[in-house]
Formats: C-alpha cells, structure tokens, sequence
C-alpha cells in the first residue's frame, strides 16, 4: 500500500476577495475605445458644493401683449367672422347638429358687447333661415319651429327666409301654422324669400296615394298668403324646386297664382335652372319603346283600391326594354304596375319548433323557423349578461334555389348582410326587455329564389315569432319597389313597379320597404342600386301602399290559423278575439 504524502497549498491563494483598481484602462491590443468614462473626466464635469447655489433667479417672463382686435377696421373684423363661421352651412334650420354646428361657434358673442352686436347681425344676416323644420323625427313634428325659438332681436337681423313645400304632402304637421308666435312680423329686414318645392302631389305618380285632388296645392297656397299677410314689406320670391318638379305642374301653378294675386315679384332659384320663358319638355326623344295605353279605358281593383289610366294622359308612358314588358302595359307575368304577385303563407309547419311559417311571394319560397326565448349558450370567456333577449338570425340559402345553383358558405357577404339587416329591424320590433338573459334563433331557409327575397324573408320571420307567441309592437310588412327606367336613362317622368321579380331586379333600380302594420312608419329601408333622387318618393310611396297590402295577407293568415286552432280545441277563444266562427 502505497502512502500518499500530504501537498501543501500555494502561499498566494486566500479565501478573500481580490481587490480591483478603481480605474480601468483599454488594454493596448483592443481595437475598441472604452465606452466608460474615466475618473479624470467625471471630476471634470461635476461641479462643487459650493457652486450650487439659490441666490440666482430666473429671467422674468414677458408678458404677452393682446392683439387689439377691435382696432381693426370693420371690413377686416367681417372678413375675419366670415373665416371664423366658415363650413356652418347656408341654410339654417331645426336640426339636432345645431349644438355643435353653430352653438359652440356663437359663444365668441360673450366677448364683450360690441362683438355680440357684430357677430348677431353678421351671423342671422349672412344666412337663410327655414320656416318650417324638414328634419325626419320629432323636428319635423315640432309644434315650436326654429324661428319661434329665437329671439326678437335675432329675428329683427334675419334678411333671409325659406320656405320648403313638398315634406308630408300627405298628412302635414300640425305645427306647420303661421300664427303671432312664429314671429315673422318681427323679420322686419327680411329682403328674400325663397320658396322651394321638393315634389309636385298633383303628379300622376301620386294617384290612389294623395289625400285628396288639390289637398295639398290648396294647404301650400293658404300657407303662402298667411306669410305674405304677415311679411307685407317682402316684394321678390324667388322660386326653386328639386329635378322632379314642372313649372306646368298643378303645385308650381298654384303658388304661382298666389304670389301674382299678392302684387308680388316673381324670381327663380339657381337649382332647378327655370327662366321667364316657357318650361323646355324634360321628356327626350328616345328610340326605345314607348308604351301607350289603349283608348278604351281599363280600371283595375287591388286591395279595395282602384287605379285607372288616366294618369298615364298627356305624357309618354313607360320607355321600357322589350325583354321585360310587353305592348299591352302589363310587365312579363301578366301584372300591372301596381300589384302584388301570387301570396301564399302557413304558420306553425313545423310542430317541434317554437315558431314556424312558409311564405311564397310568387316564385320566391322560404321557410322559417324560431327558438325560443331560450337560455344562451355559454361560450369561452366571461361575458355580461343583458338585461334584453339577444336575436340571432340564421339563412341557409339551398344551392337549388336560383338559376346558377351556387351554393353559399357560412361566410358569405351577401348572407351576412341579410342576417344583420333582420336581426336589428326584428330586434326594434320584439319587446325583448321582457326576456332578460335569454336568447332568440331565426333560422331561415330559402328553397326558391325570384325576386323580393329580403322582404320574403321579413314576411316569413314576422309569422314565425307570431307563432312562437313573443310579444312585438306590429306587424312588419315588406316588399319591393322599383322604377320603370334604368339610372343611365336618367328619365325623371319614369313611373314606380311593386313587388319586383328577378329579371326586373338585374334591369331596373329598386328598394325593400318595410312599415309596422298599417301605418307610415318605415322599419327597413335599403336601396341597393343607383336611382335618382326625385324618383325615391314615389317608389317609396309605392312601397308602403305595397306594404299595407302585405300586411293585410298576413293578417288574414293569422286569423285563419286562430280560428282552426279554436275549431280543433287546441285553444280556448278569449273574448278579445275578432275570429268570425261561424265562416
């Protein structure tokens, strides 16, 4: 065995730190400088105790002189108003962007008094104010309009008024009244009034829609005399009118007529481009077809409303293309302009589902189907509850439904938009206040494409959630409405069509419109082609007289159900039931 001897450690190491020298050099092979400042040069940029000192104060700031502002002349104190107000539009009326448009702009009269006396004349003088408000909503029905707001002395700076005719040609406000309120006997500077019509009633696009013959030509002229009763010192009207309104026209005539029994001045806007001389023809000559009634007279009744060709007189009728309509003024499927195709409907198809329903507008057939009120499906991550039920709509369009048999994906746009346009317009229907935390599912199916199909599609939704029983404000009642000429005929005399098939929709522009039961109330509206502005009321007209039809059909359905369902005893009949049992 072999003995190892001992080995002693090395006399230099220890169990110390070792020192470091507080200055550090670059060795002499770096080919990089150092990046850490040596003592030398940290000594050189400290300062001493005793150069810090608070004996030394900072320079005094210069006051900022003003700018003498009511120093400059008038004419340049305008110009610069003219600068300030800029962008606030020329015709002022009750809208609800006043606040920010023009009340925040005003609060520079607090300045002092001269500046509220240069900016009130400069402000009420160099603009338009309206007479009565034509802003959809509450301002239109307003019964305070925004000259009755104002104050006499802002009243007493106005030079200029205007006064829109054509708003609710059908049912005019209450508030459209000139009375001692209104305050026009204190526009005593008032030099121009301008009157601008927006349509003419006594068209024949109007017919079967209007109140009556002259209703509104006659509530137009009494209203002109009453301001002119109350503005004698006015002595110029200038009139002007939107593209779709004639000179030669039975509205433009009677204003006319007012104004030259009144001893006053006649003339015309920069909008619609009319002189003293007679009216051009608006209606070009064209090598299409033009279609001309018969001259035996023809009546036709829909829906308890009969329509005649006598508004189709005097005037070309129709220029259309002869793939679409024929020579005896009836389109490809036999109808007229104004009627509705073939409407057939059932509810309660489905007896599994809450709610169900099966719609044809002529060729076009969906099918519906309703879930619930019914508890949400929990999803990954934490969500809030909502006080309201959420609406889901789903469509699944059958690959057979149209004529190129394409069959569209969860993702497809076209789709999705139809999914949200019915989800918020049935959402503002449904008293969903009175499900909170819960969920309703419209799952919609189309077998048949031809036309119509967004208001199919809200017809068959409407049934299927009266079926399942949830609450809602009224009926909503769709259909189509379109105009006889396409947007490049740029034809301003076209007539309107209801309930338009596929081949009119790839040809012709029209809208989906959609009331609540039997009133003028618009739920949807949307226009996916380009049309001309003076063409959109008279479609819309078309529209909502098409609706009320609609909602009638459905109502009928409805009663027909109930009344089978109390034959059968599956309910009971209660007694504010209108079912006629007996039939």
């Amino acid at each position: 065995m072999v003995r190892r001897g001992k080995i002693s450690r090395a006399a230099g190491s220890s169990l110390d730190p070792t020192p470091i020298a507080s200055a550090l050099t670059t060795p002499l092979s770096s080919a990089y400088p150092s990046t850490y400042a040596s003592e030398v040069e940290i000594d050189a940029l400290g300062d001493s105790i005793g150069s810090l000192t608070l004996s030394e104060r900072r320079a005094a700031r210069r006051k900022a002189k003003p700018f003498a502002f009511m120093a400059l002349p008038s004419e340049l104190r305008l110009k610069i108003y003219d600068y300030y107000f800029e962008g606030s539009g020329g015709v002022v009326d009750l809208d609800p962007d006043n606040y920010k448009t023009y009340h925040k702009k005003l609060g520079i009269q607090r300045t002092c008094r001269t500046v509220y006396q240069e900016v009130s004349h400069y402000f009420y003088s160099s603009r338009s104010f309206r007479i009565f408000p034509t802003h959809p909503g509450k301002y239109f029905k307003s019964k305070k309009p925004l000259l009755a707001r104002m104050k006499p002395s802002s009243r007493s700076y106005i030079t200029s008024l205007e006064l829109r005719l054509g708003p609710g040609w059908s049912k005019p406000p209450r508030g459209w009244v000139v009375t001692p309120a209104l305050g026009l006997h204190e526009c005593v500077n008032v030099r121009r009034l301008t009157v601008l019509v927006e349509c003419d009633p006594s068209d024949g696009i109007f017919n079967g829609f209007r109140r009556s013959d002259g209703f509104y030509e006659g509530f137009s002229q009494s209203l002109l005399t009453e301001v002119f009763n109350q503005m004698p010192w006015i002595d110029t009207v200038y009139f002007d009118a939107w593209p779709g309104v004639k000179k030669s026209g039975g509205m433009m005539r009677a204003l006319l007529e007012v104004t030259s029994a009144n001893n006053r001045k006649i003339r015309w806007g920069p909008e619609r481009g009319w002189t003293d001389g007679p009216e051009e023809d608006e209606v070009k000559p064209s090598n299409s077809l033009v279609m001309v009634p018969p001259a035996s007279e023809f009546n036709t009744s829909t829906m308890g409303r009969t329509y005649t060709t006598k508004k189709f007189a005097g005037r070309p009728i129709m220029p259309l293309d002869t793939s679409t309509y024929s020579m005896a003024l009836l389109r490809v499927d036999g109808r007229r302009w104004n009627e509705l195709r073939r409407l057939h409907a059932q509810i309660r198809t489905q007896e599994a589902a809450d709610g169900s329903s099966y719609l044809e507008m002529g060729h076009t057939k969906v099918m519906c189907v309703v879930t619930g009120p019914a508890e949400p499906q929990r999803r990954g991550g934490a969500g809030g509850q909502s006080k309201e039920a959420a609406v889901t709509v789903n469509l699944v369009v059958a690959g057979f439904s149209s004529v190129d048999r394409m069959k569209r994906g969860r993702n497809d746009k076209r789709s999705q938009e139809l999914e949200a346009t019915i989800a918020k317009a049935v959402s503002a229907n449904l008293h969903t206040h009175l499900f909170p935390h819960s969920s309703i599912t419209i799952s919609l199916h189309v077998l048949s494409q031809d036309g119509s199909l967004l208001a199919a599609l809200l017809n068959a939704s409407t049934l299927a959630l009266i079926d399942a029983g949830i609450p809602m404000t009224d009926y909503i009642a769709a259909c189509t409405a379109g105009s006889t000429s396409t947007y490049a005929a740029a034809d301003d005399g076209a007539d309107p069509l209801l309930d338009l098939n596929t081949q009119e929709e790839q040809e012709l522009p029209y809208m989906t419109v959609g009331t609540l039961g039997l009133t003028d109330r618009v739920a949807v509206l949307v226009c996916e082609s380009r049309v001309q502005v003076s063409r959109l009321e008279g479609m819309l007209a078309v529209g909502v007289d098409g609706c009320k039809q609609v909602r009638q059909f459905m109502d009928r359905v409805v009663k027909e159900k109930g009344r089978q369902m109390v034959q059968e005893g599956t309910v009971e009949k209660g007694t504010g039931l209108d079912l006629e049992m007996e039939s």
